[in-house]
């Protein structure tokens, strides 16, 4: 996380989320606010002259604000107490009957304005990582990524908390502005204890609160991150006989969120419970205050501590409900803080985002060849680059074969190949045009990528095939005709052809036929390149065979670059580039490369295997 951030620098932050239309949602919220409190002064100021109605009506009839309806006003009062108090009565059931129509507007108002916000903090999320640099992308990973959603579905909830802050603050300040017009000085005393001892008290269970809400959010966080490991590595757990381990640790998160928890919602009861006390307190501070200082008399004093009275009886379950919601307000401000640092991070990344994806793709073509120009790169916060100054030419309708050792950098040059990371120095060059941000995406959509692990979706085959064009309608008669390309032979056996479901990650279907689907998906969207990112390499020889001759039926149909694990794969290719530490070793046709590389894989066995060892594991590649 950045460095701490209060809550309104915070909320400040997030102020790009609002929009114009919300803006003024706002200002409609603040007038309707400010009505609502001129009403709660007005049902507070009601209850005191009651109370003083039914105390002395002598008193009552010369204290404000009947004295002053009485003198300025021109009204004459009835001097029965009976009437009058039923004609306040009455008032104050009108104006509790528009206090809570207001509130039930107010209401409907402040839960779309949060909720708005809320969604365009997600939909805000979900644009940025899809124009994210790819390198950042892999750097934070998954997780981190899905966490941000999930904070982001805290922010309409936590909105609406700031703004019941807002509104209830406001109203506690009418009801107080009343009271000083009323009565100055016991008021300004009363207000005195009262806004300097909650100062101190939220003052002090302030820092207490920080902690106990970050060590909240961060133990969230550890139980999301082995939430997520459980959803993806499933399989791997339970092969490996850790259920046991990492239940073990996820309960021990789980019990680190509960002692968190229960800490943080215990202090924050101090701020409530202190409050309340100090309020009546304050009480009798001021009344003590009248009788020892100015030597008022009963009808003074019942007027005024009336009118407090009244007073602290509407302003203190406020004030309550404002206490809990700032605490509420700081249990939620490292979530605030993720979705804040996110838009600090969007506008430091703003040089290096892809085009926005509303706007059209300029028209990018591919007939002639792709050129790696003196192409070098190096990961950001690396010493030594991956690759060095590749150069070479892959020609239209050519069937390039790439092969190299492990951390030779294969899977860079794809990214970059693919326009998913630009080079860090040199360039890639597409009929000469040079790939950059602007014209990225364009060349994407010209490619098809066939992965060792392909992603499936839980949906039918149609939709797994129509991935690379996912939104839109799908074309049965095209998702056929590559099924026929990619030779998925298994289509009659499924329960509804192509419209069968293939459950999580492709369950029903072998690591082979998983493959097929993934070639049938490439050739969906009618590329111009085809990467095969060592697409056999998991997979027995007669698998690998069926999908061999799957890629040779592609043959001068398509651009093909084919990375392998095995060297049996690439013997079919037009040529051969040998990467090596990332750079090119040797390139050139299939008898040139493969005998040399394969003598150089050897001794590379040698050095790492028993003697015995070396003839099985070179077999095995090649």
């Amino acid at each position: 996380m950045s460095e701490p951030r209060s809550i309104s620098q915070t909320l400040c932050a997030l102020l790009p989320l609002v929009t114009r239309p919300e803006k003024q949602r706002f200002l409609g919220m603040l007038c309707l606010t400010i009505a609502m409190a001129l009403i709660e002064l007005s049902i507070t100021g009601l209850v005191a002259l009651l109370a003083a109605v039914f105390g002395s009506l002598e008193a009552a009839l010369n204290h404000n604000p009947l004295l002053w309806v009485r003198t300025s006003l021109g009204f004459d009062l009835t001097n029965d107490s009976r009437y009058l108090a039923l004609g306040i009565l009455c008032a104050i059931l009108l104006s509790i009957i528009c206090k809570n129509a207001l509130t039930v507007v107010q209401q409907w108002h402040m839960t779309a304005f949060s909720e708005a916000i809320g969604n365009a903090a997600r939909a805000h999320l979900l644009r940025f990582f899809l124009r994210a640099p790819f390198l950042w992308v892999l750097r934070v990973g998954t997780s981190d990524m899905l966490f941000g959603f999930s904070a982001g579905q805290k922010l309409g909830q936590t909105l609406l908390t700031a703004l019941q802050i807002f509104s209830n603050t406001l109203m506690i300040l009418t009801i107080f502005l009343g009271l000083i017009t009323v009565s100055p000085v016991p008021a300004l005393a009363f207000l005195g204890v009262l806004g300097v001892g909650g100062y101190l008290i939220v003052k002090a269970t302030r820092g207490l609160l920080n902690v106990k809400a970050n060590a909240v959010y961060r133990a969230d966080l550890d139980t999301h991150n082995i939430q997520q490991t459980v959803v993806h590595g499933l399989k791997e757990m339970r092969l490996y006989g850790r259920e046991s381990a990492i239940f073990s640790v996820y309960t021990a998160k789980l019990k680190d969120v509960l002692i968190a928890k229960k800490w943080f919602q215990a202090l924050s009861r101090l701020p409530v419970g202190s409050l309340e006390i100090l309020g009546f307190a304050s009480l009798i501070g001021v009344l003590s205050l009248l009788i020892f200082v100015q030597n008022a008399g009963i009808a003074t004093i019942s007027g005024i501590m009336g009118f407090m009275a009244a007073a602290a009886w509407r302003t203190l379950p406020v004030a309550n409900r404002l206490v809990d919601s700032l605490t509420q307000l700081r249990s939620s401000l490292p979530y605030l803080n993720k979705i804040a640092d996110t838009l600090v991070l969007e506008k430091e990344l703003e040089a290096d985002l892809t085009p926005s994806f509303e706007t059209a793709a300029p028209l990018l073509l591919f007939e002639k060849s792709i050129r790696f120009e003196d192409v070098s790169f190096r990961y950001p916060g690396h010493a030594v680059a991956v690759l060095h100054h590749l150069d070479f030419t892959i020609k239209s309708g050519q069937m390039l074969g790439l092969v190299g050792l492990s951390g030779a950098g294969k899977s860079t040059l794809v990214n970059i190949l693919s326009g998913l990371i630009p080079p860090e120095s040199g360039h890639l060059l597409v009929d000469g045009i040079l790939i950059n941000r602007n014209n990225a995406r364009s060349w994407l959509q010209r490619i098809g990528y066939v992965a060792q692990a392909p992603y499936l979706l839980d949906a039918s085959l149609a939709e797994n095939i129509a991935l690379s064009r996912w939104g839109g309608v799908i074309d049965r008669e095209r998702v056929l005709e590559c099924c026929r390309m990619a030779a998925l032979d298994f289509i009659d056996e499924l329960d509804n052809g192509i419209d069968t479901i293939l459950g999580e990650r492709g369950v029903r279907l072998s690591g082979g036929q998983a493959q097929r689907v993934a070639i049938a998906r490439a050739l969906y969207s009618e590329p111009e390149l085809i990467i095969f990112d060592e697409a056999t390499s998991s997979l027995d020889i007669k698998n690998e065979k069926a999908i061999h001759d799957t890629i040779l039926t592609l043959r001068e149909k398509v651009t093909m670059v084919i990375i392998a694990h095995r060297l049996s794969t690439v013997e079919s290719c037009d040529s051969v580039i040998w990467l090596d530490k990332g750079s090119v070793r040797v390139t050139g046709s299939v008898e040139e490369v493969l005998p040399e590389y394969t003598a150089a894989l050897c001794s590379s066995m040698e050095q790492v295997l028993p003697g015995s060892l070396v003839g099985a594991e070179v077999e095995r590649h090649v």
